[in-house]
């Protein structure tokens, strides 16, 4: 089976530097998949990733933890002729039992082809309708969405979308020091690693949130954290480049704030609770 592995932010930047990201971003999944023991074969163009896997379950897990994919759909391939398309599409409907039901084709083209976008979902939902007697076309709210992607002489088929953490590929900007002391210090870590900052994490001995984190991160270094005094020497230890706290609004105070000779950033401070303990969950993978 083939995933389609979407990217967002990384498709805003210039071609050397979009190619550099991407690149980056394929590297940081296959390093995922190995470290869970998973086999993949990757490829990429402009604007999707591949990745072919025998075990979609375990990919699903493994790509829902890589920053900076946006989306993944698990995707029957085949050659981009409109007739292998109406096929394929035909043979998804039948799946999701369209007959006696209501669907909508979802379709778009990138390239140079004898068909528009229109022409496709047309010619697709005709074949649909003609296959599964019952089946009615429901644009605004069907029970079934097929989506039918051609991008130049190869078509995708599919029906789900598994959400990604977005953000920046990890690596990709500057070294930071997280202190992580409790699920606040967790989830600041986890944006700064959003962001594509590589995160070295200072933890208090035994800290659980500090390792729920190395599931995002298959080469996490952790520095013990014995006092805030001890921070200046964890910033020069990790080389980083900034400092992220998890600073909750009650205990801001600039005037308590660590003076390091790098930047701090304290990005949980305004979160409301709920919002926390939603990405706290998330981190955790429950």
């Amino acid at each position: 089976m083939v995933l389609l592995v979407r990217f967002g932010e990384i498709a805003l930047k210039s071609r050397y530097v979009r190619r550099h990201l991407r690149d980056r971003l394929v590297a940081n999944l296959q390093d995922l998949f190995a470290m869970e023991n998973v086999e993949c074969v990757t490829e990429a163009d402009e604007a999707r990733i591949y990745v072919h896997v025998d075990d979609p379950a375990r990919a699903k897990s493994i790509l829902m933890r890589v920053f900076g994919v946006v989306s993944i759909s698990p995707a029957t391939e085949g050659h981009g002729d409109l007739e292998t398309m109406k096929r394929l599409a035909v043979e998804e409907a039948r799946s999701a039992g369209v007959a006696e039901s209501t669907f909508a084709i979802r379709a778009r083209r990138v390239g140079s082809h004898p068909f528009t976008s229109q022409d496709l979902a047309k010619e697709i939902g005709g074949a649909v309708l003609d296959a599964c007697p019952g089946a009615k076309v429901n644009l605004g709210a069907p029970a079934v969405e097929i989506h039918v992607e051609v991008r130049e002489n190869r078509g995708f088929v599919f029906r789900e979308f598994w959400p990604g953490p977005g953000g920046l590929p990890l690596g990709s900007q500057g070294r930071a020091l997280a202190v992580v002391e409790g699920e606040a210090g967790m989830v600041a870590a986890w944006m700064a690693m959003k962001r594509g900052c590589r995160v070295v994490v200072a933890a208090p001995p035994g800290s659980h949130e500090a390792d729920v984190l190395r599931a995002w991160e298959p080469g996490l270094k952790m520095l013990e954290m014995t006092g805030p005094d001890r921070l200046e020497e964890l910033v020069r230890i990790a080389r980083a480049g900034a400092v992220f706290l998890g600073t909750r609004g009650p205990e801001f105070d600039p005037a308590r704030r660590p003076q390091v000779s790098v930047p701090v950033f304290e990005p949980v401070v305004g979160l409301p609770d709920a919002e926390l303990a939603s990405l706290a969950a998330r981190i955790r993978g429950t």
